[in-house]
C-alpha cells in the first residue's frame, strides 16, 4: 500500500512560530509532496511517531489547556487527512493509473471545499492560510507567484497593524478600501536618521515588520502598482469562490480602477547602432553589457527569460525559447531569427561558463548599466513618461527612464513602424493573443503623423 510521511516545513511562520505540516505521498514511482495547511510548533513535533507530543502537565493553566486542545486537533486533523489520501488513492485506481503531477496538491484542495457541516473536521479558512494555498497549488508562473507572496506579507502586515479581521466570509468592499489605503501609506512608517539611511519610526510598525519583512523596506506604491496587488486579490477571491471557500463577493462592490500608462518609448535603430559602435575604454565591461543589451534588442524577449539562455537555444539562425510568462498557461515556443549583427555578437562570447548564450550579469546591474551606457554614448533624447505615482506627464532624457525592457519595445516598437501586422509582430516578440500590453503599440501611429506633419513645417 502506498506510505505517507509528515515532515515540518523549514519555514517558520513569524507571527506564530508555528511551521507547516507537509505530506509525501509514496507508491512505487509515484512521489509527491504537499501542504496540509496545518501548522504546529517545532518542539511539540514528533518525527518518529508523526504526530504531536501531547505534554502532560498535572496542573493546567487555561493558556496551556488551549494548547494541548490545539495539538490534539492536529492529531486527528492529520489522521483524517491520511484517511483521506488513501481513500482517494484507492478510487484512483491505486497506482493502476499514472496521476497528475499535482494530484496530491489537488486532493488536499478537494478536502477543503468539502463543506463544513459534511467534514469530518475544520479547516481553517483565513484569507491569509487561504492565500498561502492557493500560491501553492495555482498554475501560475514563478514571477507571479512572487506577486502574491507579496500580496501575502502585506495582507500579513495590515491585519497586524490594524487589527482588521480579513476572515473569507467576512471580507467587505470597506475592508478592501482600508487595505488599499495601507498600501499607500505603509510608506510613512519609514524615515531617515541623521545620516540618511532609512528606519522605522513608528514603534507599532515595528514590531509588525519584525515579524512579516520585505527584502527592502517599503516605498511609495504607485496607483498601477496598487490596482495590479487588488487585481491579483481579487483573483485569489474569485478562485475561493470557485472552489467553494466562500459565497462572499467583496469586489462586487469595490472598483479597482485601471491602469494608466504613456505611450511607449524606446531608441530607434539609429541610436541602436550608435550605441553599438560605441568604445568605452575605462570601463571594459561595459562593452560587454552593451553587447548584451544590444543583441536584446534584436530579440526582445523578456529580461527573464533573456537570462536563463543557453548555447542550445540558438538553433539554424534562430533564438527558440518558450516564455516563462506562458509556460503555465498555453505555453507557446517563439522564435526569432538572428540577423548578421545578432549573430557577430554571439561568435564574440563562444565559451562562456555554464554553457549561457552569454556572459549576463544580474538584472539590477544590467539595468543600472543600461542607463550608464545610453548616458555615455549621448543618447539623451527627451521622452515623455507617466509619473508612476502623481500620474502625471513628465520629460525625462531617455537614459535616464530606459531599463531591461526598452529591448523589448526596440524590437516592438521598431517592427511596428515598418510594417503594421500586430500578428507577425506578436509571433516574434512572444506577446500573447489581445495583448494589452501590446496594444499599446498602436500608439506609436500618432508619434509618426506629428512626424510627419513637422516636416510640413
Amino acid at each position: 500500500m502506498a506510505t505517507i510521511v509528515y515532515s515540518l516545513s523549514a519555514k517558520k511562520d513569524k507571527t506564530t512560530g508555528k511551521q507547516e505540516i507537509l505530506m509525501r505521498f509514496f507508491h512505487g514511482r509515484l512521489n509527491q509532496r504537499a501542504k496540509t495547511n496545518l501548522f504546529t510548533l517545532a518542539e511539540y513535533w514528533d518525527e518518529k511517531n508523526q504526530c504531536n507530543k501531547i505534554p502532560k502537565v498535572r496542573f493546567m493553566s487555561e493558556e496551556k489547556a488551549t494548547l494541548v486542545k490545539s495539538l490534539q486537533q492536529v492529531n486527528k486533523e492529520l489522521e483524517e487527512i491520511s484517511t483521506f489520501i488513501q481513500e482517494e488513492f484507492i478510487k484512483a485506481g491505486a497506482g493502476k493509473v499514472e496521476l497528475a503531477d499535482k494530484w496530491l496538491s489537488s486532493k488536499l484542495l478537494d478536502r477543503i471545499k468539502i463543506p463544513k457541516g459534511e467534514r469530518k473536521s475544520t479547516v481553517d479558512n483565513s484569507t491569509i492560510s487561504t492565500l498561502a494555498h492557493f500560491i501553492e497549488v495555482h498554475d501560475i508562473s514563478e514571477s507571479q507567484k512572487r506577486q502574491y507572496k507579496v500580496l501575502y506579507r502585506a495582507l500579513q502586515r495590515f491585519t497586524l497593524y490594524t487589527g482588521t479581521s480579513i476572515e473569507l466570509d467576512d471580507l467587505t468592499a470597506d475592508t478592501l478600501r482600508q487595505f488599499a489605503d495601507y498600501l499607500s501609506t505603509e510608506h510613512q512608517f519609514i524615515g531617515k536618521d541623521k545620516e540618511g539611511k532609512p528606519i522605522i519610526i513608528d514603534s507599532r510598525y515595528q514590531e509588525v515588520y519584525d515579524q512579516v519583512p520585505e527584502c527592502r523596506y517599503p516605498k511609495p506604491r504607485g496607483k498601477n502598482d496598487i490596482i495590479g496587488t487588488m487585481s491579483r486579490f481579487r483573483t485569489f477571491v474569485k478562485w475561493a469562490k470557485k472552489n467553494h471557500l466562500t459565497n462572499n463577493e467583496p469586489f462586487d462592490e469595490y472598483e479597482i480602477g485601471q491602469p494608466m500608462y504613456g505611450t511607449p518609448f524606446y531608441i530607434t535603430k539609429e541610436e541602436r547602432n550608435i550605441l553599438y559602435a560605441t568604445k568605452f575604454p575605462k570601463n571594459p565591461g561595459l562593452e560587454v553589457q552593451r553587447d548584451i543589451f544590444v543583441f536584446h534588442c534584436f530579440i526582445g524577449c523578456r529580461v527573464g527569460d533573456l537570462l536563463q539562455m543557453k548555447k542550445s537555444n540558438v538553433i539554424n539562425g534562430a533564438i527558440e525559447y518558450v516564455p516563462r510568462k506562458t509556460k503555465e498557461g498555453r505555453p507557446i515556443t517563439v522564435r526569432v531569427p538572428l540577423g548578421p549583427t545578432a549573430l557577430e555578437i554571439l561568435e564574440r562570447y563562444p565559451d562562456v561558463p555554464g554553457n549561457r548564450l552569454l556572459p549576463f550579469t544580474c538584472a539590477q546591474d544590467y539595468n543600472r548599466n543600461i542607463k550608464k551606457m545610453l548616458r555615455l554614448a549621448g543618447i539623451d533624447r527627451q521622452v515623455t513618461v507617466i509619473n508612476s505615482l502623481t500620474r502625471e506627464e513628465e520629460q525625462h532624457p531617455i537614459w535616464e527612464v530606459a531599463s531591461s525592457h526598452i529591448a523589448r519595445r526596440v524590437l516592438v516598437g521598431n517592427l511596428y513602424k515598418e510594417l503594421k501586422d500586430p500578428n507577425l509582430i506578436a509571433k516574434i516578440s512572444g506577446h500573447v493573443e489581445n495583448s494589452k500590453a501590446f496594444n499599446r503599440y498602436r500608439n506609436i501611429d500618432e508619434e509618426m503623423a506629428k512626424e510627419v506633419i513637422l516636416k510640413l513645417e
